[in-house]
C-alpha cells in the first residue's frame, strides 16, 4: 500500500449521477375482500359509526362537522391505498390526516400473506388508520352510493372500498396517551384540522370542564396541519376529554428540568486560549443562557439578548447553558491539563436563552419553542443549532409533538441542522427508556451518550435509547461522550477558572453540533445536509452495524477524521436534488478490474430534506430516497418468454457466458434491463419500513464483498413522493471504497479516471477567523 499521507475527501460526486429509466412494479397483494361483501361491512361499520357520534355529549362533538376513522386492511399500509377514489366519488368527504393502528392478527380479512403471517405466530399486525372529516349529510352520501351497482361505480372507489377493515370512532386509549398512574401535569393536545376558528376551538375546549376548573390554555395553530394546545390537566379533567370528536391526541408535556449541576464537583480548569481571534463559523444554543463574563466564553461566545425568552435570567439555567456552550468550544476538558491554554475553539456560540420559563412551578415548553421560532429566520448566520432540553417522558408512536414538529419544519424552511439530546431516563425501565422529544426529529440528529470504561467505548446506561418513531424509527443517530459516575464529564463551571464534573446526554449534544457546524462551515459548497450525513458516515460502532443505544455510533473525535481519507480508504461526495419519481445512477468509482484480491467494503450514507406533515404520524415525510446496490455490473436475469412453461429464469454473465445468452436471446428470453441487485426484494411495506427504513431521510450501509466480484458497481437511487408532494428532493451521499489489501494507490487512481473529481476545499483560517 502507499505510504502517502492522508488526502482529503473528494467532491463533485454529482456530475457523474445520471438519470435512467426503470419501470417501478404496481400496487401488489390481494384486496381483502370482494366487494359485495366490503360493501356491506362498510355500510354497517359507517351506520354504527354515525350513530356513536350522534350519542355522544354535546359538549364532545361538533354538530356539523364529525371526524370518522377509517382503517384500513393491514395489507394496505402504504399511503399509496390512501382512499383517493373514495374520495373523488364523495366529495364532502375529506382526508384530514392519519396514524397507525394495532389489530389482531385473526382479527381481520384472512387474505394469503395474513394466513401464513398467523401460521408463522405473528399475533398482533399495523395497520394504517385515515382520518376522514365531513358533516352528517356528507356521510350519507356515501352510504347512498354504497347502494349503486358496483357496475355503475368507478374501479378506484370499488377497490378502496374493499381495503377497508372498520370505518368507526377514535376511542379514547387511542387518544390519551398517558403512562400508567398519571395524576396531573402540563399536557399537549393535538386537535384535527377543522373549519372552526381558533376562538370557537378554545371555546369547545373550555366547555368541557367544570366552570370552575378551565385550565388556562395556550393554542398554537398551523397552517394545513393541527392545533397544538399547551394546558395543565388533573385526571378528573384529562378524563373529561376523553371521546372528544376533536381530540386527535393528548400526551405529557412535562419538563423535567435541567441537569442539576449545583452540587457537581468543581476542580481548576484549564486557562482560557491565548489567541486574540474568533471563528466566524457558528453554532448556536438554545438553553439557559450564558455566562458571557466567563474568562472561557467571553471572547468565543454571545448572547442574544433580543431574542432571548423575556424572563429573568436564572442560575441554575445559566449554569447548564454555560456547560453546554463550554462543550461546543472545547469538547470534555477531561483531557486538558490545568496548567496549559486552550486551544482557540474552532467555532464560535450563538447562545438564545429559552429558560426559564415565565412560571418556574409549572414550566410551559410552548414559550421555549416560540423562542426558536421566531429566532432560527432571523439568525440566518447560524445554520446548527443544539437543543438539550424537552420534555421528560417517552415519544408517542402516534403523536407527533409541537416541539418536534417546530424543529423538523424549521430544518426545511431555512436550511438548518438540530442536534437533539436524546433524554437521560435510559435507565428508567422498559416503559420509560425511549428517546424524548424533539429528539424525534426526522430532519436533525438525535444524540445519545457514551461513555468510555477500560477504554472502551460503551453505551451510557441513563441516555435513552429507540426506537424511534416511523420515518426516524434509527434513534440515536449518532453519540459521543457524556461521561458516567466512574468517569464523568468535565465541563465549564460558573465559579470563574473551574471546572465541574457531571454527566448527561446535554453534554454529548453540543459536541455533535460544534462537529457538524465544522463540516457546514470549513468545507468549500457545503451544507447542513452534507454536514449531517458526513457525521454520520464517520461515526464508528463497537459492534460494525447500528443499535438502538449507540445508532450507528460514536462521532469522529475531530473535524480532520471528517475530511481525510488514504491510498486505500477513499470517500466520495454527491449532493444533488432529485425530482419526485426520478431514478439516478450513482456510480461506486472502483475502477473496473482494478481490485481482485482481498475484501471490499462498500458505505454508503445518504441524507435527504423532506418536507413533514403534523397530520400523519405514520406518514411523516414527504418523500424518501430509495437505495439498490448492483455490485456486479456484468451479471442480469434472463427471462424465459411468455408461455414457455416450467423453463426458469436464469443468472448468467454478460461477457463469461456470451454464447449462451446470444443462444437465449435467439430464443426469445429477454435480459433485464439492469443487473442482479444485492439489496433485498420482494418485501412489504411493513418490513421495508422496519428492515431497510424506507421512508427515512437518513440511511448508513455498508457492504463487505470480495473484490473480484465487483464490477463496475453503482447505486440506483429513487425518489418516492407521497401523494401530495410535488417539489424536488435536495439530499446529499458519502460513498466510501475500502480495500485494505490492495497494494496500489486507489485514490490516485480514482482521481485520475475521474477527472471531475477534486479534492474539497477547506477554507483557510484567514477566511474564517476574525480578530477578537
Amino acid at each position: 500500500m502507499s505510504t502517502n499521507s492522508k488526502r482529503l475527501i473528494l467532491a463533485n460526486g454529482e456530475k457523474y449521477i445520471v438519470t435512467i429509466q426503470k419501470k417501478k412494479p404496481g400496487r401488489s397483494g390481494d384486496l381483502p375482500r370482494t366487494y359485495d361483501e366490503a360493501r356491506t361491512l362498510v355500510r354497517n361499520e359507517l351506520t354504527s359509526a354515525l350513530g356513536n357520534f350522534a350519542s355522544l355529549p354535546d359538549r364532545k362533538r361538533y354538530d356539523d362537522e364529525a371526524v370518522l376513522c377509517l382503517r384500513l386492511h393491514p395489507e394496505r399500509m402504504a399511503k399509496s391505498y390512501d382512499p383517493k377514489g373514495l374520495l373523488d366519488t364523495v366529495r364532502d368527504l375529506e382526508n384530514v390526516g392519519s396514524r397507525s393502528y394495532k389489530v389482531r392478527t385473526q382479527d381481520v380479512a384472512q387474505t394469503k400473506r395474513i394466513k401464513k403471517q398467523l401460521e408463522s405466530g405473528i399475533e398482533e399486525l399495523t395497520g394504517r388508520l385515515v382520518f376522514i372529516r365531513s358533516n352528517d349529510a356528507g356521510f350519507r352520501r356515501l352510504l347512498k352510493k354504497l347502494d349503486e351497482s358496483e357496475r355503475a361505480l368507478g374501479k378506484s372507489f370499488c377497490e378502496d372500498i374493499q381495503s377497508i377493515e372498520r370505518f368507526d370512532l377514535l376511542r379514547s386509549k387511542e387518544q390519551l396517551l398517558f403512562p400508567a398512574g398519571w395524576k396531573e401535569g402540563r399536557v399537549e393536545l393535538v386537535l384535527h384540522p377543522t373549519r372552526h376558528s381558533e376562538a370557537e376551538q378554545m371555546s369547545f375546549l373550555g366547555n368541557l370542564f367544570d366552570q370552575g376548573a378551565k385550565p388556562i390554555m395556550q393554542a398554537r395553530p398551523y397552517p394545513d396541519g393541527p392545533t397544538f394546545i399547551s394546558c395543565y390537566l388533573s385526571e378528573a379533567a384529562l378524563a373529561a376529554i376523553a371521546d372528544v370528536n376533536p381530540l386527535r391526541a393528548a400526551h405529557p408535556l412535562v419538563f423535567g428540568g435541567l441537569e442539576d449541576l449545583r452540587s457537581a464537583a468543581l476542580f481548576p480548569a484549564p486557562l482560557p486560549p491565548s489567541n486574540s481571534q474568533r471563528s466566524i463559523v457558528r453554532v448556536g444554543i438554545f438553553d439557559g443562557g450564558i455566562d458571557i463574563t466567563n474568562a472561557h466564553l467571553k471572547d468565543h461566545a454571545e448572547q442574544d439578548e433580543n431574542l432571548s425568552i423575556d424572563t429573568p435570567p436564572d442560575t441554575q439555567c445559566v449554569a447548564h447553558g454555560t456547560a453546554v456552550a463550554g462543550a461546543i468550544l472545547y469538547g470534555a476538558l477531561n483531557d486538558r491539563k490545568i496548567k496549559e491554554n486552550l486551544p482557540a475553539p474552532q467555532v464560535s456560540v450563538v447562545s438564545v436563552r429559552a429558560l426559564p420559563t415565565s412560571s418556574i412551578s409549572d414550566p410551559d415548553l410552548y414559550e421555549c419553542i416560540d423562542v426558536i421560532e421566531n429566532a432560527v429566520p432571523v439568525r440566518n448566520d447560524v445554520k446548527f443549532w443544539n437543543i438539550s432540553f424537552g420534555p421528560r417522558g417517552p415519544i408517542a408512536d402516534d403523536s407527533i409533538s409541537r416541539f418536534t414538529y417546530a424543529l423538523d419544519a424549521l430544518a426545511v424552511a431555512h436550511k438548518v441542522g438540530f442536534c437533539v439530546a436524546v433524554g437521560n431516563d435510559g435507565d428508567a425501565g422498559p416503559d420509560l427508556n425511549r428517546i424524548q422529544a424533539p429528539s424525534d426529529l426526522v430532519n436533525g440528529l438525535g444524540v445519545g451518550a457514551h461513555t468510555i470504561l477500560d477504554r472502551s467505548i460503551t453505551h451510557a446506561e441513563y441516555s435513552c435509547h429507540g426506537p424511534g418513531r416511523e420515518c426516524g424509527k434509527l434513534k440515536p443517530e449518532v453519540t459521543a461522550f457524556g461521561g458516567c459516575n466512574l468517569n464523568p464529564i468535565h465541563l465549564l463551571s460558573l465559579n470563574s477558572g473551574q471546572k465541574l464534573l457531571t454527566k448527561g446526554t446535554s453534554f454529548a449534544s453540543p459536541q455533535v453540533a460544534s462537529l457538524a457546524g465544522q463540516a457546514n462551515g470549513y468545507i468549500d459548497r457545503s451544507s447542513p445536509l452534507l454536514a449531517r450525513a458526513l457525521v454520520v458516515h464517520t461515526a464508528t460502532h463497537t459492534k460494525s452495524k447500528p443499535d438502538e443505544r449507540l445508532g450507528y455510533g460514536a462521532i469522529a473525535s475531530n473535524f480532520d477524521e471528517l475530511v481525510r481519507c488514504d491510498a486505500n480508504h477513499v470517500t466520495i461526495v454527491f449532493q444533488k436534488s432529485l425530482a419526485p419519481k426520478e431514478f439516478v445512477k450513482l456510480p461506486i468509482m472502483l475502477p473496473a478490474g482494478l481490485v481482485t484480491v482481498g475484501t471490499a467494503t462498500i458505505a454508503w450514507t445518504i441524507a435527504c430534506l423532506p418536507s413533514v406533515n403534523a397530520l400523519h404520524p405514520s406518514d411523516y415525510t414527504s418523500a424518501c430516497i430509495e437505495d439498490t446496490f448492483y455490485p456486479n455490473s456484468q451479471i442480469h436475469r434472463i427471462s424465459p418468454p411468455k408461455g414457455a412453461g416450467r423453463l426458469r429464469e436464469k443468472i448468467l454473465h454478460l461477457g463469461n457466458d456470451a454464447d449462451e445468452l446470444n443462444k437465449l436471446r435467439d430464443e426469445g428470453w429477454t435480459v433485464s434491463e439492469l443487473p442482479v441487485t444485492y439489496s433485498p426484494k420482494y418485501r412489504t411495506e411493513a418490513q421495508k419500513r422496519a428492515v431497510e427504513q424506507k421512508w427515512e431521510p437518513l440511511v448508513k450501509r455498508v457492504v463487505e464483498m470480495p473484490a473480484d466480484s465487483l464490477a463496475t458497481p453503482f447505486l440506483v437511487l429513487h425518489a418516492i413522493p407521497r401523494k401530495e408532494s410535488t417539489g424536488r428532493l435536495e439530499f446529499a451521499a458519502a460513498v466510501s471504497i475500502t480495500v485494505p489489501e490492495f497494494q496500489g494507490d486507489l485514490y490516485d487512481t480514482i482521481l485520475r479516471t475521474n477527472p471531475a473529481l477534486q479534492p474539497v476545499r477547506l477554507r483557510s483560517e484567514a477566511e474564517l477567523r476574525i480578530q477578537i
